[in-house]
């Protein structure tokens, strides 16, 4: 899944873009989970409805959805999200679309080195990771 989700590296950011022509955070993530048979709502917005199969954040594993509020960090709600690639000791890496001009489109993010942490929601399994 990793794999596939990092061939589209570089593609643009596209507000509600759903294809490899352009693709938002949630397009993106339904693309590549579509890929492999894995349901998730379209929209950050619903992803609450997720938060049934949270895990802890020491628990994560490469292909959890990682989730942030948006770009305000005390709306406390899903505004941004992504898959996670790497996981270990201090470590945890995710792969998503931004639209921030310093990040901007598909691209992967070291979490700690981010501005990340001070928005992060959850982080949910949907992927059988075994």
């Amino acid at each position: 899944m990793i794999a596939f989700a990092r061939d589209y590296i570089g593609t643009d950011y596209k507000w509600g873009g759903n294809t490899p022509s352009g693709f938002d955070c949630s397009g993106f993530i339904k693309f590549v989970y579509n890929e492999f048979n894995i349901d998730i709502p379209r929209t950050t917005s619903q992803y609450p409805s997720l938060y049934k199969n949270k895990v802890d954040f020491d628990k994560a594993q490469v292909g959890d959805l990682i989730i942030f509020t948006g770009t305000d960090p005390k709306v406390r709600k899903p505004g941004h999200a992504g898959i996670i690639t790497q996981v270990g000791e201090g470590k945890l890496h995710f792969i998503h679309s931004s639209s921030s001009k310093k990040h901007y489109g598909v691209t992967e993010t070291d979490y700690f080195k981010s501005g990340y942490p001070k928005r992060y929601l959850s982080i949910v399994r949907l992927a059988d990771n075994s």
